[in-house]
Parts: structure tokens; sequence; C-alpha cells
């Protein structure tokens, strides 16, 4: 007979093995900040694409090193999604301008992201306010028409659709609505599948109707969400979830952030992060803010990891100077899973530059080091 001793360490043996993950293991989940400056016909090239060809083949090539389960991009892949569009010559006289086909921006980008669907990579993508057909002009001087509300995704949908040749007939890839605006994936790490939700920028009600009948479909699976617009840098307002709507979506029927908030994550319990890019702050010397984190309960009072990070105003090349890389200058978001530590380590990295930020109280991006490189425990999501 087992004495009361034993029998309570066993319990407790038994216990922990519950709880322990299913199978100890490091991954890797890579996020591509806003690439629009890569693929911007109007920036210096081929130094833009070559740097997004540049940062796609180092995902491949650290696949295993890394272990890279998923990768995610949070939109806005080029500047200028709409068609022809003009700049002012510089030193020539008011009134010249040159013209722009961005035929060659949506191919600049497909150039770089076909290096990553060639391999065995799992990835999703959302588009941001400059992916769309109908991009919503600005207000003043120079613009090239009234304001008005994104919409379509003609191009999108040809170039990175559900049926492109990115998404076609891979196994990973569950689904999509509206023009590939919003889709699904699935991958694995630490004897887990994650559901990812890419949704399109301030998704509106039908989108989440959409995506609620996906996370329905997928029960026991945690899910991470990629947005375009989610919060605003640090600097800017302390973990504020912004809304543009009036610039993009004004008498349309998208929903902001807070709104999400309230009628999909927070009743979601199964959600643990959300990803985004969009808001930076003007460059100076080759430095912008765009990095930001915040933290808020859902209803089962599980934590929600809410994480910005955009470097497209970033623009230090390998010289040091300002204005010598196209922006954004390579870096990457990195979400290294430690399933038997238990945490998420986030850590950024350029392979333009071969160097991490925020090592050494280093603020890279003008920021506090600890929003370049920091660590979170897993959330309960994680341990059921």
């Amino acid at each position: 007979m087992l004495t009361r001793r034993r029998m309570a360490h066993a319990l407790c043996a038994a216990l922990l093995a519950a709880a322990a993950p299913a199978q100890a293991e490091t991954f890797t989940v890579a996020v591509i900040p806003d690439t629009q400056n890569y693929s911007d016909a109007s920036l210096p090239q081929p130094r833009g694409v070559e740097t997004f060809v540049q940062q796609m083949q180092y995902l491949v090539d650290q696949q295993a090193t890394k272990n890279i389960v998923f990768a995610t991009f949070v939109g806005d892949i080029v500047q200028h999604g709409d068609g022809q569009f003009r700049t002012r010559v510089p030193g020539a006289p008011d009134g010249t301008y040159r013209y722009w086909d961005t035929r060659a921006e949506w191919d600049n980008a497909n150039r770089a992201i076909s290096i990553l669907s060639r391999s065995s990579i799992p990835f999703g993508m959302v588009p941001g306010n400059h992916d769309y057909d109908s991009y919503s002009w600005w207000d003043g001087e120079n613009s090239p028409g009234t304001r008005r509300p994104l919409a379509d995704a003609r191009v999108w949908n040809l170039y990175f659709g559900p049926e492109s040749r990115h998404f076609a007939g891979k196994n990973w890839y569950g689904g999509s609505f509206n023009q590939g605006l919003n889709s699904y994936q699935q991958f694995s790490g630490g004897g887990k599948r994650f559901l990812h939700l890419s949704l399109e920028m301030d998704p509106r009600p039908e989108a989440l109707a959409w995506a609620q009948k996906v996370i329905d479909a997928h029960p026991g699976q945690p899910v991470i969400i990629s947005t375009h617009e989610w919060l605003s840098p640090a600097s800017v307002a302390e973990a504020k979830r912004p809304s543009g709507y009036d610039a993009y979506f004004k008498g349309a029927a998208n929903l902001s952030p807070d709104e999400i908030w309230d009628k999909f994550i927070r009743m979601n319990p199964a959600i643990f992060m959300i990803l985004s890019g969009h808001h930076w702050t003007p460059t100076e010397n080759g430095l912008s803010h765009g990095e930001n984190l915040r933290i808020d309960r859902n209803d089962a009072g599980h934590p929600v990891y809410q994480i910005l990070q955009d470097y497209q105003g970033y623009t230090i090349g390998k010289d040091g100077q300002p204005g010598s890389a196209t922006g954004g200058a390579g870096w990457t978001r990195f979400m290294e899973f430690d399933t038997e530590k238990r945490k998420i380590r986030f850590y950024t990295y350029s392979p333009l530059l071969g160097r991490y930020a925020g090592r050494n109280g280093e603020k890279t991006f003008g920021t506090a080091a600890n929003l370049s490189e920091f660590e979170l425990d897993f959330p309960p999501q994680l341990l059921n």
C-alpha cells in the first residue's frame, strides 16, 4: 500500500504532468511590419525591394534554426494600391508632376513574398489602408480627389487572395471572406494547434460574424489575430486604441478597435494576442516611434496581449546615416514561445543591419528598449 506521503507525491506528479505542455519545445512566430516603403515605386529602387527580399529570405534560411512555425504580415504591403498616382518633381516649376503606375509596387511585393510562399512556412496577410483599390484620399494641396472611404480589393485578391499562388492548395490555409481581405490559417507548435485570424482593417460586423464562425468551428485552439490598426505608438498615447474611422471609412459600417474589443474580442476567451502595425510617428534623424504593448483582461479574466510593431519610419542604413535605408531597414519582430519555461520572448532583428533592437538599453526606435525586446508569461489560453 502507498503511504500518505507517497500518495501525495504521486498526486503532485500527476497534476504537474497534466499541466505540462504536451511537448517541450521552443518555436517562433515572425511578424512582418508594414512593408509599404520597400515596395514604393517612388522611393529608391531596387534598394527597397532588395531589403524586402532579404527579409523574406532570412525567414526561410532561419526556419530550422529558429523553428519558425508561422509568419504574419500586419498590412500596408504596398504604398499605392489604388492605381496611378503622381508626385511633384523636385526642383521643377510648380505643377510639374511625375506619374507612376502602381503595378510595379504589387510586383515588388509579390517578388519578395514569393520567396516565403515557396517555403513550407505557413503565413497570413492582412490589408492596410494603402492596399485597397480605392484609397482614402488625403485633404489639401495635391490631393487627387475628394476624400472617399476605402473600398474594393480586386488587386489584393488577385495577388494575395485565396486563389493566388501563395495560398491556393496550401493545407494550412483554412479559408477567406470578402475578396481575401479576411482569412484564417492554422499552425502547430509545442504539440498544440493554433488558429490565426487575418482580419481586414477596422473590420465590419459581417467580417466579425465570419470570424466568430471560424473560432466556433475550432474549439480548444488558442487564437492570434493580426489586423492593421489597433494601437498608438507609446510616445503618442499610452497604449491607446485609436480609430482612423473618419479618415478611412466615414459613411461605412467599419468598426473601431474599441468597438471590436467590446463586440468580439472580449467575449472570446480563446483569443490571447492581437498584432498590428499602421501607427508610427514622423521620422526624425532616421528614427520614428512605432511600438507599444497593451494588456487587457477578457470576460473570462484571461489576459489579451496587444502588440504594435511598425518600423517604416526607420531609415538608418548600414553606414549609420539617416536616409541611407528605405523606411523599415529590414526590422522584423520575432515571438519565441518556450513551452518549458512558459514564456513568450519578443525580440526585434534586422537582417539588413545584422543587429538586434533594444539590447543593452538601446532605444533603437526612439522608444523604451523594453518595447523592442521583452518577455510575457504564457496566458491561460496556452496552458489548457
